[in-house]
């Protein structure tokens, strides 16, 4: 039997939510227990890296990088050992996770989308991959956090979950796509590379001279290119860019709103403040404060 690389999930009806929450180790002697699998799991790691043994397959799952397990089929013989899942190594590591069912759901043993005829009701999941931008749905996650401790209903949930499942396809259909392309593809390569040079150096005060220096390009040019693939200049998706990393660690951390503007390449904390409200109409800490807790159970 040829391995299972991907998941073809039907939306068709929202996925089945069942639990959902974030783990964080509390030391480096910590290693995933030995547990069984009744349903599908997501794991994203947000700290070091993960290490778990599933259907005698080992995973080393790194920060930024998913896990999707499948359970087994229960009706064969060795359903049991199947669904075992633990770890084989020690860390001190932090993951979301989610556990979910689908009703209509086919193992691929290819990544390639052109050969999943499933038509507009189905996305594509690997079994495991590195997110494009995993604040994105590390976000999504918090989210679907927040609406079980607010008692949302059933339908909610199941929908958001679906919602998580979908951004995450997304992100592999694009970059699928990017690394289908030819190197010197022209401007979607020079749009890839700089807009993964902007994630890199987040960091850092970026300007748009300062890109259009890295890569040898004028400003206004880049800007046009930017326009042209995102639908904002280059100087509004370096700010999203930032925004979106200032949501993941304004509700996955409880440093300082100041020291958030500081790790983001911000002048001065009004300076991030005004920033954010530009683009979320509140201010940071008021974004803070809509999600304040985390479930943080594990099973």
């Amino acid at each position: 039997m040829r391995q299972t690389l991907a998941y073809s999930f039907n939306i068709s009806a929202p996925v089945l939510f069942s639990r959902a929450g974030k783990f964080e180790a509390l030391d480096e002697n910590w290693i995933h227990s030995y547990s069984k699998l009744e349903d599908y799991e997501l794991i994203i790691v947000t700290q070091n890296k993960l290490y778990i043994k599933y259907q005698d397959v080992k995973y080393t799952v790194n920060k930024g990088e998913y896990l999707l397990l499948a359970p087994s089929n229960k009706k064969t013989n060795d359903s049991e050992k199947n669904r075992i899942r633990k770890g084989f190594q020690k860390s001190k590591c932090s993951f979301y996770w989610m556990h979910f069912n689908c009703h209509d759901v086919s193992p691929r043993n290819t990544l390639n989308l052109d050969h999943i005829n499933d038509g507009r009701e189905n996305i594509l999941l690997p079994v495991y991959s590195k997110l494009i931008i995993p604040e994105k749905v590390l976000l999504l996650m918090v989210r679907l956090q927040d609406s079980v401790r607010a008692g949302y209903s059933t339908s909610y949930t199941n929908l958001l979950s679906t919602l998580i499942l979908s951004e995450i396809a997304n992100q592999h259909l694009l970059q699928y796509e990017n690394e289908s392309q030819l190197v010197n593809h022209g401007s979607r390569q020079l749009f890839n590379e700089i807009s993964g040079y902007i994630i890199h150096e987040i960091h850092k005060p970026l300007k748009v001279s300062d890109i259009a220096r890295q890569f040898n390009y004028n400003e206004k040019y880049l800007s046009k290119l930017f326009k042209q693939f995102s639908g904002m200049s280059l100087k509004q998706y370096i700010l999203n860019q930032k925004i979106t990393q200032a949501d993941f660690l304004l509700v996955d951390s409880t440093i300082s709103v100041s020291e958030i503007s500081l790790r983001l390449g911000f002048s001065s904390y009004h300076s991030f403040e005004r920033s954010y409200v530009n683009f979320r109409s509140m201010t940071p800490t008021a974004y803070r404060q809509m999600f304040a807790g985390k479930i943080t159970n594990y099973s």
